[in-house]
């Protein structure tokens, strides 16, 4: 850390001077241009002209399997790379058939050039495209009809709905990994909170709800899958305990994310109190005369439960948010 004595000149302004070795480091010479930004804390950002370059990403196939190369893109692209080039001395069909399913599942990542031993993927989609707030209704929208259609279809034993629940969430898993892409950004590029008027504090909070949101939805494809499993109909008393506890799971849900995206506190704390009842519900998911459903029945009573949990995860988040709105508002006049 280099520490510097602020000056003044004749005419009341302000500087500092630049160390020398940094300066001739990035190529700052007399004359040359710095954008100067304020964050959210005070500190200044002191950014080069031409500094903010693309990210660029290079990943060699050579004896990588399909699974391999589906993390890796996966990879940097949430850490927020634009380019990503992966090469190899002869590509195989099989490498090249991952790198266009993973192409594919991403949204805004484009195939922009292919040869025999090269193929450059680049990432088209903007943060201005997928606002944070915007983007997390979406995903609580698709979870939220995702969660009450699997146990419509465990109840109904419904398995064409169930396997429509299950392809509804590579949708909510494309739109977390945007944010998840969105959130890398930010923690590359310090400019973009001005350019996009949320701070990296506050969009981490919008992207750790996301995740709690999609781990929801990955209970409800649970639950789906479930129905397979299912061997005879379900007695109306197990059915009526697991739609009480579904009504009761999707409700808490709701107020949370409702709290949250308000930074209301008082809701938040009214979603949590909810956890007084845990018990009460721990004890009508108990298995009774489950028979031959005590498998699948045992998938839908824990993936409520823990969507529940999830619910207060969620509460807990909007206490985060109001914090700093209650604070503002009891400042004195």
């Amino acid at each position: 850390m280099d520490k510097r004595s602020v000056q003044i000149t004749g005419g009341g302004t302000y500087f500092v001077t630049l160390p020398k070795a940094w300066a001739t480091k990035i190529g700052i010479s007399r004359g040359s241009e710095v954008t100067v930004v304020e964050n959210a804390t005070g500190s200044l950002l002191l950014m080069p002209k031409d500094l903010r370059t693309e990210n660029s990403a290079r990943l060699s196939l050579e004896g990588k399997d399909a699974v391999w190369i589906q993390r890796a893109i996966i990879s940097c692209y949430v850490t927020g790379y634009d380019v990503i080039e992966t090469n190899g001395t002869r590509i195989s069909a099989e490498q090249r058939r991952a790198v266009r399913q993973v192409a594919q599942s991403l949204v805004g990542l484009e195939i922009m050039d292919e040869s025999q031993d090269s193929i450059v993927l680049h990432c088209l989609v903007s943060m201005r495209d997928f606002a944070a707030e915007a983007t997390l209704r979406r995903i609580f929208t698709i979870t939220k009809a995702m969660l009450a259609d699997s146990v419509s279809a465990f109840l109904a034993r419904d398995t064409t709905l169930a396997n429509d629940v299950v392809e509804r969430d590579i949708e909510a898993d494309r739109l977390t990994r945007v944010m998840s892409r969105e959130l890398g950004l930010l923690l590359r590029d310090l400019l973009l909170e001005k350019e996009i008027g949320m701070s990296r504090i506050l969009f981490h909070e919008y992207h750790g709800v996301a995740k709690i949101l999609e781990r929801i939805g990955d209970h409800a494809v649970q639950i789906s899958r479930a129905v397979s499993g299912l061997t005879e109909p379900i007695d109306p008393d197990t059915a009526s305990r697991i739609e009480r506890l579904q009504q009761d799971a999707a409700g808490v849900v709701l107020q949370s994310v409702e709290a949250f995206l308000k930074a209301d506190l008082g809701g938040a704390n009214g979603a949590l109190s909810e956890r007084a009842h845990t018990t009460m519900w721990e004890e009508e998911a108990q298995l009774q005369n489950a028979g031959v459903n005590a498998l699948s029945l045992a998938v839908i009573f824990g993936s409520l439960l823990r969507v529940r949990d999830y619910a207060f995860n969620i509460a807990e988040a909007a206490l985060n948010m109001g914090v700093p709105h209650l604070q503002e508002k009891n400042q004195p006049n």
